[in-house]
């Protein structure tokens, strides 16, 4: 662990206020609590599952296309949540929806054709019951429900054939008995004939002229008529193959519960424990933790905070000692050690205008350290030979050179 997260886990136990032995306690108090979740969970009755499947294509319409199927599928899975279905199932098996068994009804992902009925259950059994009378009593609502717009809508076109019919026979009247458009051919028979043959007409030129005329509407729209006839007639028909269908579906339904053809079981188990384990293990679990958590910090809010008293920092003596180190400041710099005895005037080369100048650097230099001890000296030597050694061939060729990188040699007095 770094120290970046070692300071962050810090914190957070510090914001927790989880110091010390605390985090222990709180470990034991939720472990304890999500042992009596468990606990519970597992003295909880077992629970049993079964799957069912409605086969639409067995109930559906002759003809139907693809997606008047997957439509017709959808509204059945749709009508098996309303509360009509849940009343007849009460009535049927005297269970309740939510408190005596769970259930859910969709449209299969497999195929568009069969609707998944699952049940959940105390009772297989019951369980079992309840998802074919759900079925039974969904088909049924549909079904009735798709009769009943079927027979609506047969009847309100057979009005509108009856009253095409009654126009027909009134357009027959008044073309004189017969067909409107028969006795408007007759007339144009009689006008042409009497044009090419004026000695052998049937009446007088002017009236069958007439006639030919008051026939003409008559004709169109007796004409008009029959194909509207003809256009609600092939509607009739398909509602009356659509009433007839759901008809002999109802009839399949009722035998459904002894002679099963449309609901299919596919398995009925005992359902998995692992969630209801989980969720009795964080349904104690956590609110023990966050009480626990709550109480440290309560107790930490009410608890008298000791004084604070203030502490004389001790005084201590910055003065060190300076050693000569090793490595040298400056790649090309040499440090040279001047002992300036007590009385003598320090000498500062800033004072002098020529201190650029290495010879007379070197003079001032030769001054100062007449008075150095022998000692002192002799250890002075001793550090201008260990820097220019013989295994360094370009020492002397560097202590020679005054003019340096850096401008001159730098150099330090020490007193």
């Amino acid at each position: 662990m770094s120290d970046g997260e070692k300071n962050n886990s810090g914190e957070l136990t510090s914001f927790l206020h989880l110091t010390g032995w605390r985090p222990l306690v709180l470990a034991l108090i939720a472990g304890l609590a999500g042992a009596y979740g468990l606990f519970t969970a597992l003295s909880e009755p077992a629970q049993f599952q079964a799957r069912y499947v409605i086969n639409v294509n067995r109930v559906a319409e002759d003809g139907l296309l693809p997606q008047e199927l997957d439509i017709f599928a959808r509204e059945i899975a749709q009508t098996a949540r309303f509360p009509q279905i849940e009343s007849e199932v009460e009535a049927q098996t005297g269970l309740v929806n939510e408190e005596d068994y769970d259930i859910t009804v969709n449209q299969s992902g497999a195929s568009a054709n069969f609707i998944d009925v699952n049940v959940v259950s105390g009772d297989p059994v019951e369980a079992e019951e309840v998802a074919v009378e759900t079925g039974i009593a969904t088909l049924d609502f549909t079904l009735r429900q798709i009769v009943e717009g079927q027979e609506s809508a047969r009847d309100r076109i057979q009005e509108e054939v009856d009253e095409l019919d009654a126009e027909v026979a009134q357009l027959t009247g008044e073309a004189g008995g017969i067909s409107p458009g028969v006795a408007y051919q007759s007339a144009v028979q009689d006008l042409l004939a009497a044009r090419n043959d004026p000695t052998n007409a049937v009446a007088p030129l002017s009236v069958l002229e007439r006639r030919v005329s008051d026939l003409e509407p008559l004709d169109r729209r007796f004409r008009q008529i029959q194909l509207d006839l003809d256009a609600l007639n092939a509607q009739l028909a398909s509602r009356s193959s659509s009433v007839r269908d759901a008809s002999s579906a109802l009839a399949l339904i009722e035998l459904e519960r002894e002679n099963p053809l449309i609901i299919t079981r596919v398995v009925t188990e005992e359902t998995s424990r692992i969630a209801g384990l989980l969720t009795g293990l964080l349904l104690f679990a956590i609110p023990a933790a966050v009480l626990t958590i709550l109480a440290f910090f309560i107790f930490d809010l009410l608890r008298p905070k000791p004084e604070v008293q203030d502490v004389q920092a001790q005084p201590f003596d910055a003065a060190g000692e300076l050693t000569l180190g090793d490595q040298k400041a400056l790649p090309e710099a040499k440090t040279t050690l001047t002992v300036v005895e007590e009385g003598d005037e320090y000498q500062n080369f800033d004072e002098y205008d020529d201190y650029d100048d290495p010879d007379y650097a070197e003079d001032v230099l030769a001054t100062e350290t007449d008075d150095v001890p022998e000692a002192m000296e002799v250890e002075s030597e001793e550090l201008n030979t260990s820097e220019h050694s013989d295994d360094d061939p370009d020492g002397d060729k560097k202590s020679k050179d005054k003019d340096g990188r850096w401008g001159r040699n730098a150099g330090s007095k020490a007193g």
